[in-house]
């Protein structure tokens, strides 16, 4: 009678995690990202930024200071 009543807690017990388990891997799966999927290869990237490669000086020769002309 007394192991009968100790299977049927650790029954419970046992369900009970099975069911934690399968609701936290819903909430994982409704966390991920629409772009980020298994089984695709790879992840979306965004493309790259337009002004990527600038020249490092400035051009502001225009304001017509002398720091500023360029020395041909």
């Amino acid at each position: 009678e007394e192991v009968k009543l100790e299977k049927d807690g650790l029954d419970g017990k046992l369900a009970g995690l099975l069911k934690a388990s399968k609701n936290l891997d819903h909430i994982i799966e409704s966390q991920r990202s629409d772009q980020v999927k298994e089984g695709v290869g790879y992840n979306i990237v965004p493309p790259p930024a337009a002004d990527l490669y600038l020249s490092p000086k400035k051009d502001l020769s225009w304001t017509s200071l002398p720091e500023f002309v360029d020395d041909i």
